[in-house]
């Protein structure tokens, strides 16, 4: 009988989900400082570009065009080298995406669209008010950040906050979440007040007045 066990010295090839699950790992290590050259140069690529467009004044355009040319003069510099070394034309086929590989980019578009629906279902249909409130008073503050600066600048802020604020939140993880309590009691508190005073008694008048309108109207 043949063995079909695995050798030792290979691996039986990983499903599109390891993968998938291998590459969320690797942003969240990235967003956690855990791959620090990789963060750094996330957010100093970021800081770059928003300095040289805003404080120095250049065009996007004039920008875009000089990445493009650092990008080319690069890659004619490696196929010149690469000829002289390997003693033939570099081939595109190295560098071309595979089936595998656009099979597993559509499954990460089509997974986080349905992730971003769930989430807007959520926080719309099912969520607690405050949830609700707390979504429209954050976007709302986002229109208006919006309204004094541009796409570049948000862009460079989320940067900056998306890398920053996780490594906090897991820091002082329990403190943040103590205080969130607090104010979700606070919150139910003041919600049954205003519920207790005030719609309650909206209700009961609204009860007792009706009557009498269908008097009049008779």
């Amino acid at each position: 009988m043949a063995d079909t066990t695995t050798p030792p010295d290979q691996h039986p090839p990983s499903s599109p989900a390891d993968k998938q699950q291998e590459q969320v790992e690797w942003v969240k290590d990235v967003i956690m400082w855990r791959k620090k050259r990789v963060s750094v140069g996330v957010l100093a690529s970021m800081s770059v570009l928003w300095v040289v467009i805003e404080i120095y004044g250049y065009n996007f355009i004039t920008v875009a065009s000089w990445i493009a040319i650092f990008l080319f003069s690069s890659l004619f510099v490696w196929a010149y080298i690469y000829r002289i070394i390997y003693k033939e034309e570099p081939s595109i086929w190295a560098t071309g995406i595979s089936e595998n590989t656009a099979t597993e980019m559509a499954h990460c578009v089509r997974q986080s669209t349905e992730d971003a629906m769930r989430c807007v279902f959520k926080v719309g249909a099912q969520s607690e008010w405050y949830v609700f409130v707390a979504t429209v008073v954050a976007l709302w503050l986002l229109s208006v950040i919006g309204s004094s600066s541009n796409l570049l600048t948000l862009l460079f802020i989320g940067s900056v906050v998306g890398m920053s604020v996780p490594v906090i939140w897991v820091k002082y993880d329990y403190k943040i979440r103590e205080h969130g309590k607090r104010v979700q009691i606070q919150s139910k508190r003041l919600y049954s007040i205003i519920d207790d005073k005030v719609l309650q008694k909206l209700k009961t008048n609204v009860k007792l007045n009706a009557p009498i309108k269908e008097k009049k109207v008779e």
